[in-house]
């Protein structure tokens, strides 16, 4: 019985695991296969060794790439995070109307992205509302999407307003988890608000606060819609993170081994992110 239990278990399994082994593991291990190539898809590979690898240490492009990938991460990751938490707590205490505020703070992650990015880049433009309220202001029209000082910060923006509603969804079912007897030791003791918030709920948030970084940095580095969709990298490659760059290289350049190459970095890159997020709830659980 038990062992038939196993089979249909097995059998059951199956299709979910060759799915995964189609079109995950494989294209992974190919990509591997083929940055060790020079490969334009219109004849056979041809093998270079470790020289893609090589060149990465001086390609100006992928290296302006890496860092135009860490300062959209690290500048969207600390404004969402802080902004993220403290909406979820804001909503953790409206009692009543809480639902409707989690409603519609939730429902920009629920849009689709091409579609929000597409509104934006109305927004954005140079006869656009963001401009006209500047204009009310008496201020003078930004190029947001054409001048590769503002450009970079137009991208920043839009990903708080769409990334903070998902994250505080996320902060908000750590706050209505946590432990009340911490909080009634903590009023009886005459702590004030921000020693509460201090002492008590940051310390007893952390699990959740390491998760939302994780997350938060893991889905920075595997932006690509909102780039593509508003600036195509540019101008002048202020934009192009890495995933632009991998998809310019395959599909524009025809250099696939290039792309494989860029395309395990920043693999790689998740990677680790992903291992630390395992670490980080081992150690919450050994606690």
């Amino acid at each position: 019985m038990e062992g038939m239990r196993q089979r249909w278990a097995f059998y059951l399994l199956l299709p979910t695991v060759l799915l995964l082994a189609i079109f995950q593991l494989y294209p992974v291990l190919y990509a591997f296969y083929i940055s060790f190539h020079t490969y334009d898809m219109m004849s056979p590979p041809v093998f270079v060794g470790l020289g893609n690898y090589l060149r990465l240490f001086s390609d100006t492009q992928f290296l302006n790439s890496l860092w135009v990938t860490f300062f959209y991460v690290f500048w969207t990751i600390v404004p969402v995070i802080i902004l993220s938490f403290f909406l979820a707590l804001a909503i953790s205490r409206a009692g009543s109307l809480g639902g409707v505020w989690r409603l519609l703070i939730y429902l920009p992650s629920v849009l689709p992205f091409v579609s929000v990015a597409l509104v934006w880049k109305l927004l954005y433009n140079q006869r656009g509302p963001v401009n006209d309220i500047l204009g009310e202001l008496g201020m003078q029209a930004i190029p947001w999407l054409t001048n590769s000082t503002w450009a970079p910060w137009a991208l920043i923006g839009m990903s708080w307003w769409h990334a903070t509603s998902y994250y505080t969804i996320i902060f908000l079912a750590g706050f209505l988890f946590l432990p009340k007897d911490p909080f009634e030791a903590a009023i009886i003791d005459g702590a004030s608000r921000w020693q509460t918030l201090r002492l008590v709920t940051i310390p007893l948030m952390k699990p959740t606060i390491a998760l939302v970084v994780v997350l938060a940095t893991v889905n920075g580095l595997k932006a690509f819609v909102f780039q593509q969709v508003l600036t195509d990298g540019g101008p002048a490659n202020a934009t192009q993170i890495l995933t632009i760059l991998i998809y310019k290289s395959a599909f524009g350049y025809m250099e696939m081994g290039r792309a494989s190459t860029y395309s395990i970095v920043l693999f790689t890159l998740v990677m680790l992110i992903s291992l630390i997020q395992i670490w980080l709830i081992q150690e919450r659980r050994n606690a």
